[in-house]
């Protein structure tokens, strides 16, 4: 039986029903053999970008003798996509510098997409950012916390005519010069600060004793460059203490 951790699940629950799907950066390839064998998706294609990762996933596939509907394909990021052969993708488990630029360096690709599943292992606000920029809307957001680390997990969709409906949550989708994220909607995500989601004010909490780290290092330097940086980071750890208050405020109520 393939089991699932809970990361990997909840990039399963936004998953769009028989699509054809591309996960970038397949490992083991357990995420599409499971949305084959569970017959959510209809077809799917696993890259890796090493040797090693790629034949490991290859074997799995081969394992669960799903050989006639996924392929495994050795290259970087959508680059060895072809436009129009899926309708959705996943790029899960990196950096979000490193997402952004698989995103931006296959623009036609990516055109063609109709879903995009995106789990950035640190700096979501690139990712959130580059999503805006280009005209996609931010339909959902999911936080887990799964041995011990927190991951935040963004579903979004094109800004097509088709596809400007409403996302079930109090402000419109996201759109490209209509609706522009503010510094912590990028960071926390706006769809999980509006229905502030339960785990978001241990993730905050988190991000604050990082910042209170940094602002005690910053404390022991007497450069005028340092005293800046110190004045920026209190101001910031300022705006996490009150987005925590909101949160706990919400919780009790």
């Amino acid at each position: 039986m393939l089991r699932l951790s809970r990361r990997l699940k909840a990039l399963v629950q936004m998953v769009p029903h028989g699509v054809k799907i591309a996960d970038i950066g397949t490992d083991h390839a357990f995420l599409p053999c499971y949305l084959l064998r569970e017959k959510i998706a209809s077809a799917a294609i696993g890259v890796e970008v090493n040797k090693g990762p790629y034949h490991k996933a290859c074997a799995t596939v081969e394992e669960y003798d799903l050989l006639e509907k996924i392929e495994i394909r050795l290259g970087d990021g959508l680059a060895v996509i072809k436009p129009g052969e899926v309708n959705a993708i996943i790029i899960a488990g990196m950096g979000g510098t490193v997402i952004r630029d698989i995103l931006e360096k296959s623009p036609q690709v990516v055109a063609s997409l109709d879903k995009l599943i995106i789990q950035p292992m640190r700096a979501p606000e690139l990712v959130r950012e580059w999503l805006v920029e280009h005209a996609w809307s931010i339909s959902e957001e999911e936080l887990i916390y799964e041995d011990k680390r927190f991951y935040q997990i963004i579903g979004a969709i094109p800004q097509r005519s088709e596809n400007r409906k409403s996302v079930g949550v109090q402000f419109s989708p996201v759109l490209m010069n209509e609706f522009i994220l503010n510094e912590l909607e990028t960071l926390y995500g706006p769809i999980l600060m509006n229905k502030r989601h339960p785990l978001l004010a241990g993730l905050v909490e988190k991000d604050m004793k990082g910042l209170q780290e940094i602002i005690n290092e910053l404390a022991k330097t007497d450069t005028k460059d340092a005293q800046k940086r110190l004045i920026k980071y209190q101001e910031k750890l300022q705006e996490l203490k009150e987005l925590k208050e909101w949160l706990s405020v919400a919780k009790q109520s």
